[in-house]
């Protein structure tokens, strides 16, 4: 018997769409945020998934919900947005670039 992955989505712009769709074909999508709110809460009303306006509040908000969260926000956010989403336990797909700077990348790489 095969569990049924939770995903939460980090960022809704245009590439989120695609994300949120195969998410469906593979578990459920619990949660997405970003900081245009409008955007959230029309990404969360299509597959039936809580809206966030930060990061934070919902990682915190949905912790121990999400086996994996998908960085689709900003390249220069992509490292605290992974980092924060492996500190609460997710798995993590990262858009690219990973990172801008090798000590991002490192980071990324020693919380995960």
């Amino acid at each position: 018997m095969s569990k049924t992955l939770h995903f939460g989505l980090i960022g809704c712009g245009r590439i989120a769409a695609r994300h949120a769709s195969i998410m469906q074909q593979h578990g459920k999508l619990m949660a997405v945020c970003d900081i245009d709110e409008p955007r959230a809460l029309s990404l969360a009303a299509s597959y039936g998934a809580r809206a966030f306006a930060h990061h934070e509040q919902m990682l915190q908000a949905m912790e121990g919900q999400l086996d994996v969260v998908a960085v689709c926000s900003p390249n220069g956010l992509h490292p605290i947005h992974s980092i924060h989403s492996l500190q609460h336990g997710c798995h993590v797909l990262c858009e690219k670039p990973m990172a801008f700077t090798l000590k991002d990348s490192e980071a990324m790489m020693e919380t995960a």
